[in-house]
């Protein structure tokens, strides 16, 4: 079963505006109510754990979203309905997210429904669209390939809107965020109709009973290489969203308010993760996927290692700063990568020793996994900003983003650097701490998880695909 160029394409490419979706509301969210909303502590407090809870009902919600998927069959398919739904919806909430601006605990109220709104409808999307990954091919080589074009484009997704945004709203952060937040909806949007218009499915068998929650329960459970790679990504999500999550404090705080050095962060987690996803199709011809997983987490500790020491132990220098930056998303990209495939190769397994495939309720342990991931990620963020003080230097500057926003002033950056100078070592140290330690050993904890327990070598591959042919072939 050979993917056509059109599908392949269409399906690749059309994860970019995903992906740019993705990191505005996930990374930039909480700075922008951080930066642009006056807010009490309590308020704030609040509005962490809607995004806490919301997260956690997105991961309930995943696999109930898979059961929908597989008990769905429409003409035009079983996935690309759901990518369309899903997006159309989520564009017109995220346009409401940054556009319409309540005050006090109103905001905190108005914040709490659209957000919840928006992780449902992106569940919509993600969970069809990461299912339909297996439904194009079932050849290993051809997968990996897709998987990596895949990968490519989200990070080319995640590069220009990780990289553009911090750049365009500082020092006008309110219009600018409602501008970014309608322009890439239209972006996301558009991608997603290129997937719905651009790729074939291939006809799926249905299930010859309903899914339910109790046969979703016995499917997880039976299949022991889906929960191994369920916690696997829980700690890489972790991992690789702590860091991202304290990028902009941390560089406010060290190099001043809308300063370069965050985008040239940017520019080397572009090349580190573009790096990575060039060199995966070389390497593989050497290389198990177990190994190439070896790299990438030695990569990226070592990059930990010295981000950790920098201005400590080694003099606090950009060079050394962007080489670690590098370093870590290298490897993150490289993990990520190899997640995938290993996470998409527990459907043929699934299917010898169910019977079923089940793409879609195995998918949805992904994101599942990525939501809660992202739960305890906001925890630690928002514990963080208000026990170190951080988040009471940050409202300062809101509120000179709002007396800009109001025509009162025309320029902000003297005074927020003011006040950013007011922070202390200690503060700085704890925000390091969260940004660099804590996601090495959870990335550390996914690779020993994996290396122990997942056993779906290429070998092993191929042994199931023999096994599901014999058994098609004997009726």
């Amino acid at each position: 079963m050979e993917i056509s160029k059109k599908s392949k394409w269409s399906y690749a490419v059309g994860c970019l505006g995903r992906d740019m979706m993705f990191i505005l509301v996930s990374m930039f969210t909480l700075a922008y109510i951080q930066y642009t909303m006056q807010l009490t502590i309590a308020q704030f407090t609040v509005i962490s754990a809607i995004m806490i809870l919301a997260r956690v009902w997105d991961a309930v919600n995943d696999p109930m979203m898979g059961i929908i998927i597989e008990n769905t069959h429409f003409k035009s398919g079983k996935f690309r309905p759901f990518i369309l739904m899903g997006g159309l919806f989520n564009a017109a909430i995220t346009i409401l997210l940054f556009s319409l601006r309540p005050s006090g605990w109103l905001f905190v109220f108005f914040f709490g429904i659209v957000y919840i709104s928006w992780g449902m409808t992106f569940t919509m999307n993600d969970i069809a669209y990461w299912s339909l990954l297996p439904n194009l091919s079932k050849n290993n080589e051809d997968r990996n390939n897709l998987t990596n074009l895949v990968v490519v484009f989200a990070s080319l997704g995640q590069f220009l809107a990780g990289g553009l945004i911090p750049v365009i709203v500082t020092g006008n952060a309110i219009l600018m965020y409602r501008l970014i937040g309608v322009g890439i909806s239209l972006i996301f949007l558009g991608f997603t109709l290129l997937t719905y218009f651009g790729v074939t499915e291939n006809p799926v068998i249905p299930n010859r009973e309903k899914v339910t929650l109790v046969k979703m329960f016995r499917i997880l459970t039976r299949n022991h290489q889906v929960v191994v790679m369920t916690i696997a990504i829980l700690l890489h999500t972790i991992a690789s969203e702590l860091f991202v999550a304290f990028a902009l404090n941390f560089f406010y705080f060290e190099f001043g308010y809308g300063g370069v050095q965050l985008t040239i962060f940017t520019v080397f987690f572009g090349l580190g993760t573009i790096t990575a996803l060039s060199t995966f199709p070389l390497l593989s011809k050497y290389m198990n996927r177990i190994s190439i997983l070896t790299l990438g987490i030695a990569v990226a500790v070592i990059g930990y290692i010295l981000f950790l020491t920098i201005g400590y132990v080694l003099p606090f220098n950009e060079v050394l700063l962007y080489m670690a930056a590098f370093m870590i998303f290298f490897g993150h990209s490289m993990t990520f990568l190899i997640i995938v495939i290993l996470t998409a190769n527990t459907i043929e397994y699934n299917q010898v020793i169910t019977g079923e495939r089940n793409e879609a309720i195995i998918f949805s342990v992904r994101p599942f996994m990525t939501k809660l991931g992202a739960a305890v990620q906001q925890f630690i963020l928002t514990l963080v900003l208000i026990l170190s003080g951080i988040y009471t230097y940050s409202q300062k500057i809101a509120v000179l983003e709002i007396d800009k926003a109001k025509g009162i002033l025309t320029d902000i950056a003297e005074e927020a650097n003011s006040i950013l100078l007011l922070a202390t070592p200690k503060m700085l140290f704890i925000l390091r701490l969260g940004m660099g330690l804590i996601p090495m050993l959870c990335l550390i904890g996914s690779y020993v998880l994996i290396k122990r327990k997942y056993i779906i070598t290429e070998e092993k591959y191929d042994e199931l695909l023999m096994m599901i042919e014999k058994k098609v072939g004997n009726g």
